[in-house]
């Protein structure tokens, strides 16, 4: 196996784009092509290397970008960049693609499936309807598993959304999508990973100490396909080339 889909979630701020953004920096994933859905690519100035970004503010992107991928037609691709962007893109043959994040592009699909015809649509005209929901979640599924199976690694990042157990009244902690959408999408994923961060200490001695869950336990959802990684990780900051080293080894 030389490739792995990932979703990494958690609270804001604890660190998920810029970890997303080490694809970048490792030989197995490297040159990465970032889909900013957040507009938050502000905090991938700390990396050494830069992936290639791609500002998404419509649907319609991600079919394109998907259809060139696929193709690996890397030319048209570069040429879409380029026209979306107004920055001279080089041709390169992507070896990852990061959607950051899910969580908000789901978002922007349900306001286009509620108001059709308008992918910015504003979820304040009208409430979304059950349908609403189903044929969302439906779309977005499939997205997601086309992407899966593409040739190259995907991570998707994700908020954090609490639902109820209904068999134990618990609070757990999911990836932010519906809930039959998380779900699905946990049942898809080799690395489903809860990231977290402890601060320590004030001022110029204020350090922050990230913990990545890999494993299902009562509170969080989480998943390691390949059981090679530990419970738990921590670390002060993470990179993808230490899991990959791990999991694809």
């Amino acid at each position: 196996m030389d490739k792995v889909s990932v979703i990494t979630w958690g609270e804001s701020g604890v660190g998920k784009t810029p970890f997303a953004g080490t694809l970048q920096e490792c030989a197995k994933t490297s040159p990465c092509l970032f889909l900013d859905v957040d507009m938050g690519t502000l905090s991938l100035n700390v990396l050494k290397e830069l992936p290639t970004v791609l500002l998404v503010d419509r649907w319609s992107q991600i079919a394109i970008v998907y259809d060139r991928l696929k193709k690996q037609d890397w030319g048209k691709l570069a040429e879409f960049i380029t026209k979306e962007t107004g920055q001279e893109v080089p041709v390169l043959q992507y070896k990852s693609v990061v959607i950051d994040s899910g969580t908000e592009l789901e978002y922007k699909l349900r306001s286009g499936v509620v108001i059709p015809g308008n992918e910015k649509g504003d979820p304040d005209k009208e409430i979304a309807s059950q349908p609403d929901y189903l044929r969302t979640q439906e779309r977005f599924r499939k997205m997601y598993r086309v992407f899966r199976d593409l040739p190259i690694t995907l991570v998707m990042t994700a908020g954090v959304r609490e639902l109820k157990e209904e068999s134990t009244g618990i609070l757990k902690r999911y990836p932010d999508f519906q809930p039959g959408l998380a779900r699905d999408l946990v049942r898809m994923t080799d690395l489903v990973l809860y990231m977290s961060v402890t601060a320590s200490g004030v001022g110029a001695e204020a350090k922050g100490e990230r913990h990545l869950i890999t494993s299902l336990s009562q509170r969080f959802v989480a998943r390691d396909r390949s059981g090679k990684l530990p419970a738990m990780i921590t670390a002060e900051k993470f990179y993808f080339k230490d899991l990959l080293g791990k999991v694809l080894s």
